[in-house]
């Protein structure tokens, strides 16, 4: 049986989490004592505390060495983890005691990559160079799990679409528009007029199920009284979307108009003559309820409500 988590942190030392990388590095028990600067015996006495702590053997032993069986493998995969943590941590310490610096880690859908995300990180590298930052791009509702572990500073996102919305403080940026594309390549692109009726027996990408932009597509489809395309590959990549749009010719797919506008302009896609008048729940900024923020979270909130009130001054948004 695994020990608990709480128990593993009451017996958990930095000196073993170093000798499970050294054990790995060097498959032996007297390189790795070495390395740790302990004497063989105390090498040995540190490998058993870890494996009564974990409840098992980690280790095989043989002449030629000792080598990480599976469960091995996996402890010392997260010890390196650790160790890179905290890494991670003394740097971000260090930087903040400079008057700088600090960690940044935001969740992204991807509508809000070239019209907020881009361009707000653009403004803060100036304004705080010395900041980390880790850019994550998913639907909501994954990225708002990720927040709800602590994984992430803060969404750009919707927080509506989750089960308890209350959880966080919002700060809406932008009723997003969508849009039908094809690949910019295909014999779609240069037609001038084009109903959804005529595309619905085409390969189709849509969105995950439960998500909002499918909602919103299948609401299209329901508006125009055409069944909703039976077998649909289901993805929220960008990637994947542009890898798919150009593997099958005559594929749709439904994009946020901003980001196929962008790859419209680079010959990656091109935007179908029909016009989509349904809107989606508005996204923005999706905080922790009462969480501190730190100062480069602070920071990229304020760039973002002065992107926003610019938009709203100059009739934009």
């Amino acid at each position: 049986m695994i020990t608990s988590i709480d128990a593993i942190l009451r017996r958990l030392r930095g000196n073993h989490v170093a000798l499970l990388i050294a054990l790995d590095d060097h498959g032996s028990l007297r390189k790795a004592a070495q390395q740790v600067s302990l004497s063989q015996p105390a090498t040995t006495k540190s490998l058993r505390e870890i494996e009564a702590m974990f409840g098992t053997e980690l280790f095989a032993r043989s002449p030629r060495g000792i080598v990480p069986n599976e469960l091995g493998r996996c402890v010392i995969r997260h010890a390196r983890a650790v160790r890179s943590e905290i890494g991670a941590l003394r740097d971000e310490l260090a930087a903040i005691m400079r008057g700088g610096g600090g960690m940044l880690a935001i969740g992204a859908v991807m509508g809000s990559m070239p019209e907020w995300l881009a361009p707000i990180l653009r403004a803060l590298r100036h304004v705080q160079p010395d900041v980390s930052v880790e850019v994550w791009e998913d639907n909501s509702a994954r990225l708002l799990s990720m927040l709800d572990q602590r994984l992430l500073d803060l969404v750009i996102g919707r927080p509506s679409i989750s089960v308890h919305p209350e959880a966080y403080d919002f700060i809406p940026l932008e009723v997003e528009e969508v849009c039908l594309v094809v690949d910019g390549a295909d014999a779609l692109a240069s037609v001038q007029r084009l109903t959804l009726e005529e595309l619905a027996g085409n390969p189709w990408i849509v969105p995950q199920a439960a998500l909002p932009m499918r909602s919103l597509l299948e609401q299209l489809f329901d508006d125009a009284n055409v069944p909703f395309p039976r077998y649909a590959i289901e993805t929220s990549s960008t990637f994947a979307t542009l890898s798919l749009l150009r593997a099958s010719a005559g594929t749709v797919a439904l994009m946020p108009l901003k980001v196929a506008q962008y790859f419209q302009a680079h010959g990656m896609m091109a935007v179908l003559p029909i016009r989509i008048e349904r809107r989606g729940a508005p996204y923005g900024i999706a905080t922790r309820r009462g969480a501190t923020a730190t100062a480069p979270v602070q920071r990229f909130i304020e760039l973002c409500k002065e992107k926003r009130d610019e938009q709203v001054r100059r009739g934009e948004l």
